[in-house]
């Protein structure tokens, strides 16, 4: 007798659902069936994929909102936040896109120009964006584009440092046509800070040189570890820095007076000048520099990553050992302005000058 009931009922329902399908609505439904049957869909599933994906546009964000709003959780750790920043403009093409509309494909035609080491860095930085999508539900669940573009994992090269040479030229073409970029070098090479987020916000203030000790500081908020630390000056890197005060260098506000972009390409130039021909900068360049010839020189790995404000004694010991030569090293820290003449200073070998220098370190 139930069943019976039951039966009714539906026939009743379908009645009722036939009488409120208009000719139109009729019409609109075999339409959608003649489109989905060559598929085999069914009607149903299609309409509530196709809701789904509805709800999804609608609670999702254009890119660069998504872009700002990672950003944002990175104030504190400015390298990172600069990196970020020249990505995010570097393609302004995805920014009015939703988010959830980004496909693999569509990042692989931005990317393909650029060569393998160029691209991975910028799919990086894009898949931790898309992963704050997920998490806030901007993008579907398991629907990052970059987990379908693939990595290639080339095997590490040795690091790279710049010949005693090449920065000799650097740091003269520096002082005689651009006095602006040589305190950057100056200290990027003498005391390898990092170029694109410490050094770019470390004042004249943090650098002492006419103390007992001359040394930088690298304050805790411009610091990449968020650790204060203190670097002393080499008297070289005094020397040229002096030269820079005599030359007239403005001394006041930042040590990096100059925007990234412009940076860069004064950088550029006075890389070129120096090599006499167009070559290609090395990554870290400055950096490597510093720290292969501070450790071949001074033989304390441990005092070389406080100072570097590096992690892992064990990657600094990988990547700077044997990295140039005690002589190469004592070569370095011997280059001085031309202002500062063999009467004046003498270049003495390592258990004379330098340790002076070595053991405050």
């Amino acid at each position: 007798m139930l069943d019976v009931q039951r039966l009714q009922r539906r026939s009743d329902n379908f009645g009722l659902s036939l009488n409120a399908l208009t000719p139109a609505r009729i019409a609109l439904a075999n339409e959608a069936f003649n489109l989905i049957d060559p598929l085999g869909l069914d009607l149903l599933m299609v309409v509530r994929d196709g809701l789904a994906v509805h709800k999804q546009r609608t609670t999702s964000v254009p890119f660069l909102e998504l872009f700002n709003l990672y950003l944002g959780l990175k104030q504190r750790d400015p390298e990172y936040q600069n990196e970020l920043t020249w990505i995010r403009d570097r393609y302004p093409q995805l920014h009015k896109r939703l988010a959830c509309d980004i496909t693999a494909a569509d990042l692989e035609r931005l990317l393909k120009p650029l060569s393998i080491g160029a691209r991975q860095p910028i799919m990086r930085y894009w898949r931790a964006v898309f992963n704050l999508g997920e998490k806030r539900k901007f993008l579907p669940h398991g629907s990052n584009p970059i987990n379908a573009m693939h990595f290639v994992h080339a095997p590490r090269k040795e690091v790279e440092i710049i010949s005693n040479e090449h920065v000799k030229k650097m740091l003269e073409h520096a002082l005689e046509n651009d006095l602006d970029l040589l305190p950057f070098l100056v200290l990027g090479f003498f005391c390898g800070i990092r170029p694109a987020g410490e050094l770019m916000e470390v004042l004249w203030r943090d650098v002492h040189l006419d103390g007992e000790k001359p040394e930088v500081i690298i304050r805790a908020t411009v610091s990449k570890t968020r650790r204060m630390r203190s670097i002393d000056l080499a008297p070289n890197a005094v020397a040229w820095l002096n030269a820079y005060r005599t030359r007239g260098g403005n001394m006041d506000g930042p040590i990096v007076k100059l925007k990234r972009y412009g940076l860069e390409g004064r950088r550029t130039a006075n890389w070129r000048a120096a090599a006499g021909r167009k070559i290609k900068w090395i990554q870290d360049g400055m950096r490597h520099t510093f720290c292969s010839n501070w450790l071949a020189l001074h033989e304390k790995i441990d005092r070389l990553v406080l100072i570097s404000g590096h992690a892992s004694v064990n990657t600094m010991w990988r990547h700077y050992y044997k990295g140039t030569t005690k002589a190469a090293a004592t070569a370095f820290w011997n280059l001085y302005p031309p202002a500062i003449t063999p009467e004046n200073v003498v270049s003495f070998p390592i258990a004379e000058k330098i340790p002076e220098y070595a053991a405050s370190h």
